[in-house]
């Protein structure tokens, strides 16, 4: 921005507003002989003890003159670049530490985009931008660009979600399919179509795709994971942890939570009574040191869907869940919250 066009803000001794308070002094000492060869512009007249407000414009938009006297210039700051990120790939691991063999605690999924913190040799530091998970990802995998500090990258809307364990979408620019799971981002609201850091990609089928929404299905879209292997730190189609299954039900029904049961617990208006829990409400559990350790979500007719050994739907009461499979009570029952 150029300092004339801060006059007031940034150079508060030539502000017009209120009572003038320049010194009579310097007002002398901007006079016509420090004003020459500045050819004049406009037409404006306002005198401030004096001086011309045509003849200050001219002063500080000049960037060949300034009075040292009448005020001070701040330099103003510098526009910062952040480095923003994706993955061509179906997921990718985000990892603890930098390094193969770290933990996994989430997963950069299709079309998600994050934000740069460091960078360690061929491991990246990143803040996915969905739900502020922190971790290590390998840069071999995954896409970058510069972008203006605070600008906007995605579109403006809601993005597309795929619901299917699986779909198939094309990279027109590579001419390579590429399978993308559950929970995958489709950065386009209405086309089969999507221009995406420098690729075009086209579902080959728009089956799967869904806007998120209070009006899907939640029964429908959860039967389709059942069996999925339950994989810790996964989100996706090929596989859940609890927290993780949880937060991608909630974003198909049009609702953002954290990404660990801990923070999702912490969250919403507890209910009390079985009687009045609701399609969609979740259900935390905790161990025998009172420490949340699981999560599910409750479907309309009382079951739950959630991840255990795989995904399942199982029975819940006020004690907890009741696996079918086991035929036993597999997790207790701390509370119920409705986000």
């Amino acid at each position: 921005m150029h300092p004339g066009l801060v006059l007031g803000i940034f150079v508060p001794e030539l502000s017009f507003t209120g009572k003038h308070k320049i010194d009579q002094k310097y007002c002398n000492d901007v006079n016509q002989n420090n004003l020459d060869g500045i050819p004049e512009f406009g037409d404006a007249f306002c005198p401030v003890h004096g001086v011309k407000l045509k003849y200050l414009l001219q002063l500080l938009t000049s960037p060949l003159y300034f009075c040292s006297k009448a005020c001070k210039l701040h330099k103003l700051p510098e526009i910062q670049n952040m480095t923003k990120g994706t993955t061509f790939h179906a997921y990718i691991p985000i990892r603890f530490e930098p390094g193969n063999t770290s933990v996994m605690i989430s997963q950069l999924l299709f079309g998600e985009e994050f934000t740069l913190i460091e960078r360690s040799s061929n491991w990246l530091s990143i803040s996915l931008d969905f739900d502020g998970t922190e971790g290590w990802v390998c840069k071999d995998f995954v896409e970058l660009r510069e972008v203006e500090n605070g600008k906007k990258t995605g579109i403006s809307g809601p993005v597309c979600l795929a619901s299917l364990p699986s779909t198939t979408v094309l990279d027109l620019t590579l001419g390579q399919q590429r399978i993308i799971p559950a929970g995958a981002v489709w950065n386009s609201e209405r086309d089969n179509s999507v221009f995406w850091y420098g690729h075009s990609f086209e579902l080959l089928g728009g089956e799967g795709i869904i806007n998120p929404g209070k009006s899907n299905n939640l029964r429908e879209i959860g039967k389709r994971l059942v069996s999925l292997p339950h994989i810790p730190g996964g989100r996706s189609g090929f596989g859940f942890d609890g927290p993780g299954l949880a937060q991608l039900l909630c974003r198909i029904m049009g609702k953002n939570i954290p990404r660990y049961c801990q923070q999702q617990a912490e969250l919403g208006t507890t209910i009390n009574f079985m009687t009045e829990v609701k399609e969609g409400d979740l259900a935390f559990f905790d161990n025998e040191e009172s420490e949340i350790i699981h999560v599910g979500i409750i479907l309309d007719d009382g079951n739950i869907l959630h991840s255990d050994t795989c995904v399942s739907i199982d029975l819940l009461d006020h004690h907890g869940i009741y696996s079918n499979e086991l035929e036993k009570y597999t997790h207790k029952l701390r509370v119920i919250k409705r986000i």
